[in-house]
């Protein structure tokens, strides 16, 4: 296949103006997303030698690059007065006021009337966690994260990768472009509230249900807590990822693997078997891949349509013929040596998005600051909106034809900002609908993922289907799919079919490789995507590579798909045109590496999980702190909340590794409002989950629970508007 084509920048936010001054990673994360959208962002860095080598100052190349450069100092009136002014021209503000209490935060309150501010925080403004100060590791522990990672004989691990912190930037970015939004229609600038917690209890929707199951969930290793086979596996010379996540794909491997007869034995033939048996079913699998090469099983599985990859190092990256395909590992001048930087995570019709051409220099931006604030003074108004009675998205029609967790979440969270969502399922209703454990026969994870949507069934393999479906193209604004490329054009609704039938259609497709991609015939789950992104060589544990016990790749492709979608959508109101919008999780696995690229692997990453006589605890601090308390043995003679006390009379900060259930009864969640017992159409009550993007006016909706999906007669063809 031929090098994937270069085009100019989709700018999606031209005109945008950010500034970013926080120091949590999470504003960074936010800030590069808005960047390579098109916004224009103004990095505030302090003094030299100022800033702790800590957070996103650690990586800077990584985070500053391709942004503008103002060095300034809080302490300097000069400085105070041009990061003021920076403040008041730009349309919005990003900081994260749990630990910048002491630098800028006065001053963003005095200056940002007219401006929207966007606060990244651990735990955001209510709660009685509000305030504190916790890094990712901490805050991984807190929500649950932290216990569902790991062997299940082994201690809970907190990720290298900060997971969370990527995750929290990238929903502030789309509450961002929802707030920008608002303000275009006349609403008042929003006062965004982010928090890492409430992302941590959103990326739990694959363990949450187990909880409400009646089971408690925990640490599965590589493996699912839904699906089996589903796990890393040691062939002869390395590791590989095999996921099967129903029952076609366990049958076609037992045929490659030469023993149809499990295919139909009662302890393995069904999903609900498998799991009662899984040890068993670890075991078959492990003999057959044992003794053959990475390779060799890869290509016998791909083959077969069963969803594997190696699992790669980090260093690995950029040898990947797909990365390099899709030109996600670059390289940039950084002062005197050369640095390693992440490509462009869109890849649309219009153009891709705009990567960083440069690293800047530390306070190289402050004639481009003078510029800006200059041409404010001129241009912008000094008038508040009176704010909205409508959410943003309201009259925005969406289609889904999705499955799992990635398109599923983008439509998820569409719906709360107000969009229709009509999520398009076959005959044979979404495989997810199936997943253990069941309320009255409906899937708990399913009705959680799929909130606030309708559901129609449509067969798109008859002339009747095509043609329904073409009519609700035709008065939609948005598709959003994620199956295997290519399934949509084979029924004849490739991109270029799409843009025939709607020219003002955003169509995103989210897949595990990108539709332009080496391997095309490869299908992708979240932890194949891990394995080939080099996260779960980071995550290693035990010696043996280790993915994060969520589904990492899956819920950040639903949410870099969310916001590359707001992005193009207001884009849309100025140039009139739609686009086709190409996501690969591989990519956005890949970027979220970044920051550990180059790093020694064994070095301490500034946390430490100690076992205590109830539980486990956390404890971030220093290389010299964590040394200090990882000496000592009486832990494990004392409770959790004994060590937690004791460490912060020592002035280290700890938090209790907390279980689904301690999470669920922690009134932090519940301030927070992150989980939320809705009763659905069927009279149940099914839980649901409470949205992440929190602002001062705008109030997203997450009221409608999913029913069964529903066959499109003449009375569904009136209330859908089609012929």
């Amino acid at each position: 296949m031929n090098q994937i084509e270069t085009k100019p920048a989709s700018n999606y936010l031209t005109g945008v103006s950010i500034v970013e001054i926080g120091a949590r990673i999470s504003v960074a994360v936010c800030s590069s997303l808005l960047a390579e959208a098109g916004a224009e962002v103004f990095f505030i860095e302090p003094p030299e030698g100022a800033c702790a080598k800590t957070r996103k100052w650690a990586s800077r190349a990584v985070y500053a690059a391709g942004k503008i450069s103002v060095q300034a100092d809080p302490d300097n009136t000069n400085d105070q007065n041009r990061v003021a002014a920076l403040i008041a021209a730009a349309d919005v503000v990003l900081i994260s006021g749990d630990i910048d209490t002491d630098d800028w935060g006065d001053l963003v309150a005095e200056h940002a009337a007219t401006t929207i501010i966007c606060d990244f925080t651990a735990f955001g403004r209510d709660g009685p966690m509000q305030g504190k100060p916790y890094d990712d590791a901490l805050v991984q522990a807190m929500t649950g994260l932290a216990h569902t990672t790991g062997f299940a004989d082994g201690p809970p691990v907190t990720l290298k990768v900060p997971l969370l912190e990527y995750s929290t930037g990238a929903y502030g970015a789309s509450a961002v472009i929802a707030a920008l939004m608002a303000r275009d229609q006349g609403g008042a600038p929003e006062r965004i509230d982010m928090a890492l917690y409430d992302s941590g209890v959103n990326a739990l929707a694959t363990f949450l249900p187990a909880h409400f199951g009646g089971k408690a969930p925990m640490r599965v290793g590589n493996q699912h807590s839904m699906c089996a086979p589903w796990n890393a596996y040691e062939a002869n010379d390395g590791w590989l990822l095999l996921c099967s996540a129903s029952n076609p794909p366990w049958q076609r491997l037992c045929d490659v693997m030469g023993t149809p007869q499990h295919a139909s034995d009662p302890k393995y033939a069904e999903l609900a078997a498998r799991m009662d048996n899984r040890d068993e079913v670890n075991d078959i699998v492990q003999g057959w891949i044992g003794q053959r090469s990475v390779d060799e099983v890869v290509d016998l599985l791909t083959a077969a349509n069963v969803a594997c990859g190696p699992i790669l190092q980090l260093e690995d990256g950029a040898k990947d013929p797909n990365l390099k395909h899709r030109r996600m590992i670059r390289t940039l001048p950084d002062g005197e040596q050369e640095t390693n930087l992440p490509g462009a995570l869109l890849k649309a019709t219009s153009g891709g998005g705009r990567v960083a051409d440069h690293i800047p220099q530390t306070g190289s931006g402050r004639t481009r600051a003078q510029d800006i604030i200059r041409d404010a003074i001129a241009g912008k108004t000094t008038e508040q909106g009176q704010g909205l009675s409508d959410l943003p998205l309201k009259g925005i029609r969406v289609l889904e034809i999705g499955q799992y967790t990635t398109a599923p979440l983008s439509t998820r969270h569409l719906a709360t900002l107000g969009a229709e969502v009509i999520k398009i399922e076959p005959p044979a209703g979404d495989a997810a609908r199936d997943w253990l454990p069941k309320n009255d026969g409906l899937s708990i994870f399913f009705v959680m993922s799929n909130a606030g949507k309708a559901s129609i069934s449509l067969d798109l393999r008859t002339e009747e289907g095509q043609q329904i479906f073409t009519s609700l193209l035709e008065s939609a604004d948005i598709f959003m799919e994620n199956l295997k490329p290519g399934s949509m054009a084979r029924r004849g609704f490739g991109p270029e079919q799409l843009a025939e039938i709607n020219p003002r259609l955003i169509y995103c497709a989210i897949s595990g490789f990108g539709a332009d991609s080496v391997y095309e015939e490869r299908p992708a789950f979240d932890t194949v995507v891990q394995a080939m992104a080099g996260l779960m060589s980071a995550n290693a544990a035990q010696g043996v590579p280790l993915k994060s016990g969520v589904s990492a790749c899956d819920f950040m492709g639903g949410e870099v798909g969310l916001f590359f979608v707001l992005a193009a959508l207001r884009n849309r109101k100025r140039t009139g045109r739609g686009d086709c919008l190409d996501l690969a999780m591989q990519d956005i696995a890949v970027w979220m590496t970044a920051s550990l690229w180059g790093k020694d692997p064994e070095a301490p990453d500034g946390d430490l999980v100690l076992e205590c006589a109830d539980g486990y605890v956390c404890v971030a601090g220093s290389p010299d702190e964590l040394a200090t308390v990882k000496a000592s043995d009486h832990w494990r003679e004392k409770s959790r909340d004994q060590v937690v006390s004791g460490l912060a009379s020592q002035g280290i900060m700890a938090a209790p590794v907390q279980s689904i259930a301690d999470m669920l009864d922690h009134p932090q969640t519940s301030a927070r409002a992150l989980l939320q017992m809705h009763e659905g159409p069927d009279g149940l009550t099914w839980p649901l989950l409470g949205s992440p993007m929190k602002f001062s006016a705008l109030q997203p909706d997450i009221a409608d629970v999913i029913g069964w999906p529903q066959k499109v007669d003449k009375e569904m063809r009136l209330r859908l508007g089609i012929a």
